[in-house]
Order: structure tokens, then sequence, then C-alpha cells
């Protein structure tokens, strides 16, 4: 996605000059193309280290059965095996995998320093190269990755949630509703789980919503080097892995002054405050996108006209800026709807989350409870996805009359 934002914005005029030049397609592409796309890839590239780097699900279901540790698993593992040793051990394997995440950063800083894009650019969306004859292939084999690593897994996944138990053929006489009846209505920790993974989510993006903003407002309209700085601390927990953050506010928050223990660690309100330090960015930046896209002329002449500070909010300034703050506030809340990395470690008696409880019944064998919860969750992703998309379209064509 970050690759294809900037390639829409490469100037076509660049590559038919190229093309008129006498440069073939690869020249093209390696001289041109290549270099102007280097921050989307270097962008992309970073994200998919910093999140296989992070991933504690995925290996955690997949690995822990069959003894395949990660640095993520096997943090995990050290921490909950308790004993004298268990929290040095783990905050060791933390640098390392923080180190690690650190590096790939820097790579990225290097690739891109001296890389040059028009951030300024209208979107380019037309087809640039024709693939002719070879397209009804080349769409048969992206639909059929499409398929085989998304849709059948899923399919797969909400079939296991309607059998009687594991293993049995997909057929009607062994076809049940039990399980979603057991985790919606019998299984008061799937209940709190929601209710939690709902509150914590909320709560977060409606945190992040105000503060973020605000920042995002602050540093643009008044840029300095503390501002800057400001901005790189807040970016560098999402950038560092969610396993080395959660074992860093354990530590943390024990006790936090030697002989003072606030009695934070253990409750859900600790989920909650690392639920937005490390999601605080997402918002800051997609909130700075639309703040961006508004001159300050706009602001002034409020204030030239006698708007006072929050009634320059409130009529003008709120208005402009809702659609990149409300991307911000679904990013956020989704994020952390569907997180189970630090909330793994964090997690306490009656402050579990969905992905927590999933966990749960995966680790104790009830893989169809795992799935049935799975599948309603993905379920109302998809509807909120859904309905997003069409207020999208409705405010676009409102925007468009």
């Amino acid at each position: 996605m970050l690759t294809l934002s900037v390639l829409h914005r490469i100037p076509k005029e660049l590559e038919w000059a190229a093309r008129s030049s006498g440069a073939g397609a690869y020249l093209m592409f390696r001289k041109v193309t290549l270099p102007l796309a280097l921050p989307g890839i270097a962008g992309g590239g970073l994200l998919a280290f910093i999140s296989g780097l992070d991933n504690f699900g995925i290996p955690a279901f997949l690995g822990i059965p069959e003894n395949v540790s990660v640095l993520s698993t096997f943090i995990y593992e050290q921490v909950i095996g308790f004993g004298p040793s268990a929290f040095a051990r783990a905050s060791v394997l933390s640098i390392l995998l923080a180190i690690l995440a650190l590096a790939g950063t820097g790579l990225q800083w290097l690739i891109v320093r001296k890389s040059k894009v028009d951030q300024t650019s209208a979107a380019d969306k037309s087809v640039r190269v024709p693939l002719g004859n070879r397209r009804p292939g080349a769409e048969l084999a992206v639909w059929g990755f499409l398929l085989v690593t998304s849709v059948l897994p899923l399919l797969s996944m909400a079939s296991t949630a309607f059998l009687k138990a594991y293993g049995l053929p997909f057929v009607w006489e062994n076809l049940t509703w039990k399980h979603f009846e057991f985790v919606l209505q019998n299984h008061a920790g799937t209940r709190a789980a929601i209710s939690n993974s709902l509150m914590l989510a909320g709560m977060a993006g409606l945190f992040c919503l105000i503060a973020g903003t605000w920042f995002a407002h602050w540093r643009i309209q008044r840029p300095s080097f503390a501002g800057k700085a400001m901005e790189g601390a807040i970016a560098l927990p999402y950038a560092l892995p969610g396993m080395v953050l959660g074992l860093a506010m354990i530590l943390t928050w024990i006790e936090p002054i030697p002989g003072w223990q606030p009695g934070l660690y253990g409750t859900v309100w600790l989920i909650f405050l690392s639920y937005v330090i490390r999601f605080f960015i997402l918002q800051v930046k997609s909130s700075t996108v639309s703040i961006m896209q508004v001159g300050k002329e706009v602001e002034e002449a409020a204030r030239i006209n006698g708007a006072r500070y929050w009634t320059r909010w409130r009529r003008v300034l709120l208005p402009l800026y809702s659609p990149g703050m409300l991307t911000g506030l679904f990013l956020v809340f989704l994020t952390a709807f569907t997180e189970l990395t630090i909330s793994s470690l964090l997690w306490t008696s009656g402050s579990e989350t969905i992905g927590v409880v999933i966990f749960s019944f995966e680790q104790a064998g009830s893989t169809t409870h795992s799935t049935a919860l799975s599948t309603l969750i993905v379920a109302a992703i998809l509807l909120v996805l859904s309905v997003g998309s069409w207020l999208k379209q409705l405010w676009q064509r409102r925007i468009e009359e």
C-alpha cells in the first residue's frame, strides 16, 4: 500500500521523457521509477520487517505447539515461566529484539535519505503499463494467490466453528451452533473480554483523537526542533516491537519509584496506557495529513473575524480536519481492538482481551471455541469495514456535489 501510494505520485511526464530518449522498459524502471519509488518501498519493507519481528499471535499459534520459537514467543515463555531470573532473561532478549527493530529503521533511513519524491503531486491512478493479452493471466494469478492465502483460511476457520468436534467431516449431521452460543452466552470470560476490548479500544481511540490532533496541529503551526524531537519520541514505541514495550511497562509500573507501588500493574488501566503509548503516532500521522491540506490562512481569517480559540476549532478547523481525524480514530480503534502482543504480557484475571481469550482457548485445546469467537470477530470487522466504505463513498459524493 505504501509503495502504491508513491507510484501513483510519480509524474507520467518523467517516464514519457525516458521513453522518448530511447530508454527501454527495464532501463526506465531502473533509472526513473525505482529511485522515485524507494521511499514507499523502504517504508513498506520496514513495516513488514517490524511486523514480522513484533508478531506474537501467528508464531504463538503455529510455533509453540511444535517447539518452534521466535524472539517474541521466547520472551513470552520467559516471562510466564517466572523464576528469579525470568525478567532478567526476558529483558536481555527484549534489548536484542529492539536493536534488530531499530536497525531496520536505520536501514530505511539510509535508503531514503537521498531519495526525492514530490508529495504535492496529484495522485495519478491511470494505467501506466497496459498488460494487453497478459492481463487475464495476471489477474487469475493474483486472484488465485488471494484465494489461497486469505479466503480459504477464513472459510476453513469458519467451517471448523460449526463442527460438533474438531476433525469431524463437514457434513450436515456434524454441524451445530452450540460453540457460538457458548462463547456468547455461557462463557463469562468471553463476554468480559469483548467488553474490555471495546472499552480499551474506544478509550484509546478517543484519547488519541483529541490529544493526537492537538499535537499535530501544534507541530505544524509552530515548527521547531523540540516539536520534531517530540514526534520522534512518540513514534519510537510504535517502531519497537510490542513485546518489548509490554515488558518495559511491566518493569516500569511494578515499582516506578523504590518503595512506591501505584497499583497500576495488574489492572486493565496498564493495558490502556500501553495502547495509548504505542498507537498514539497513528493518530498524529493521520491528523497531520488533513492539517497540512488546510492552509494557515483559514484559521487566520477566522481569528481576524473575532473567532476565539475554541470557536475556531468547533466551527472551522474540526470540519476541515475531520477526514484525517476519523481515519486515525478508526485505525487506532481497530488496531487496539485486535491487539494480542502487549495484552499477552499485561493481562490478569478480569482484564482479558479478545485476543487473549482466543489464545487461551487454543492453548487449552478448545479449537472449536477459538474458531467460533474468531469467526464472530472477523464478521464484525468486515461489517465495520463495509459501513466505513459506504460512509466514505457518501462523503465523497457530498464533496463532489
